[in-house]
């Protein structure tokens, strides 16, 4: 019951600061105990549609993120591998106020753009919003310069280091009982002036996100 109160307390806290200030989040340091095996999270892993309108508590949000691209090693590396270590995608996390970058050095959410930018991700227009989503970028001149890395090569590898990152997010969400699925659908005109993103940048897969009825 403590442990419920400092919960509830944290995420009305949460809520309540940026709904009055809409500036960067300190996000907290991940739990990484917890959850289904990975051999259950698999065998649960689905594909879902429907959400709790319940906004993401904060350390669930953290630990989310973490898990989908955060730093697990003291060198810098991330929990999803990138080719050539280029750590070529970004994501974008989009609240009922507001878009954030996730900034993976600092732990952070860098305050994009306010504003509700979720509906710019699609779907089926009876479904409601979810309360969270993923917006995965990947970023071309995170690549060195080389007669190998030609645009196509680049844009390829951009595409599967999205893939790995989408896998995490979806085997998290399945290991600690959030729904979500992967999606290439969006609206990437409009979400390319929104997310303020230059021409290297590539929006490639969006994840809606959020517990389950």
């Amino acid at each position: 019951m403590k442990y419920l109160l400092i919960a509830a307390l944290a995420f009305a806290s949460f809520i309540n600061t940026n709904a009055q200030s809409l500036s960067n989040i300190q996000l907290n340091d991940p739990v990484k105990t917890g959850g289904l095996t990975v051999m259950e999270a698999f065998a649960k892993r689905q594909s879902s549609s429907e959400f709790s309108d319940k906004e993401l508590n904060i350390q669930d949000l953290s630990n989310l993120l973490w898990a989908a691209n955060g730093i697990n090693r003291e060198n810098g590396k991330k929990t999803a591998p990138s080719a050539q270590n280029s750590q070529d995608i970004d994501v974008y996390v989009a609240l009922p106020q507001a878009v954030y970058k996730f900034d993976a050095q600092s732990n952070n959410l860098v305050l994009v753009a306010e504003g509700d930018y979720r509906g710019l991700a699609g779907g089926k227009k009876d479904n409601p919003l979810p309360p969270t989503i993923l917006y995965l970028v990947a970023d071309a001149s995170k690549y060195k310069p080389s007669a190998y890395n030609t645009m196509e090569h680049i844009t390829d590898m951009n595409k599967v280091d999205a893939g790995i990152v989408s896998q995490n997010i979806g085997i998290f969400c399945s290991g600690m009982g959030l729904g979500t699925k992967p999606r290439a659908q969006m609206n990437h005109a409009e979400l390319k002036k929104a997310l303020k993103l230059n021409d290297s940048q590539t929006l490639i897969l969006n994840h809606p996100i959020g517990y389950l009825k």
